[in-house]
């Protein structure tokens, strides 16, 4: 048997894996109001309103406040426009991510599980593929973060997969710890790669390889 026969379900990140950031939003934001370069960034990745927006202790719009209102402070006033700019800029899906997703739920149940705002499901609305998923799982909704074992286990309960027979795809290694203590499998994914041609060659193609034995 294979590294991913037995398996029949992949668990995907958002961020890194389907989706990406340019940064183009915080530039432009920053350029509006005269900001220096990472302004927007410091203060908002890194701070207790964003652990507390990932937690949904906080909405998304009461976490862009909290920067916002930390760039005023810090800027004589200036930030929120900067704020609204960086807000408006959603990043970008991978190409043909419908696409590859419906390869998948050919063969797989496919789920969905992002460190997120609430802001989630209208932008997968937005990028219409919401309905791409079996299952859909975000933070702030459920309350936990990565790598806490405890989310991926709430995941196989609720796809009703044994966790053996779950892959979890995810760009950033440390979150991968808790998926692997409780028995998944796991695949970093460095985002520069390509996911569609790791599906096809070593998912998609290993099931026809199966069906051939």
């Amino acid at each position: 048997m294979t590294d991913f026969e037995s398996i029949e379900a992949v668990l995907l990140d958002w961020d890194g894996v389907l989706h990406h950031w340019n940064g183009e939003g915080e530039r432009a934001g920053e350029q509006a109001e005269g900001l220096p370069a990472g302004a927007v960034a410091e203060a908002a990745y890194g701070t207790v309103a964003y652990e507390y927006a990932k937690l949904g202790i906080y909405t998304d719009a009461e976490w862009r406040d909290c920067v916002a209102q930390a760039l005023e402070q810090r800027f004589d006033g200036r930030g929120r426009e900067a704020v609204r700019v960086w807000t408006a800029d959603r990043g970008r899906v991978v190409d043909g991510a419908a696409e590859l997703l419906a390869r998948l739920r050919e063969r797989f149940a496919v789920a969905l599980l992002s460190d997120n705002t609430d802001i989630l499901i209208a932008d997968l609305e937005m990028f219409r593929v919401e309905s791409a998923f079996d299952h859909i799982f975000v933070s702030a909704h459920i309350g936990m973060t990565k790598p806490a074992p405890a989310l991926y286990r709430h995941a196989a309960t609720v796809m009703g997969v044994p966790a053996a027979r779950v892959l979890v795809i995810d760009d950033l290694p440390v979150n991968l710890p808790g998926a692997h203590s409780v028995g998944m499998r796991v695949k970093h994914w460095p985002a520069w790669a390509s996911l569609s041609s790791f599906v096809h060659e070593h998912l998609i193609q290993e099931e026809k390889r199966a069906g051939l034995a």
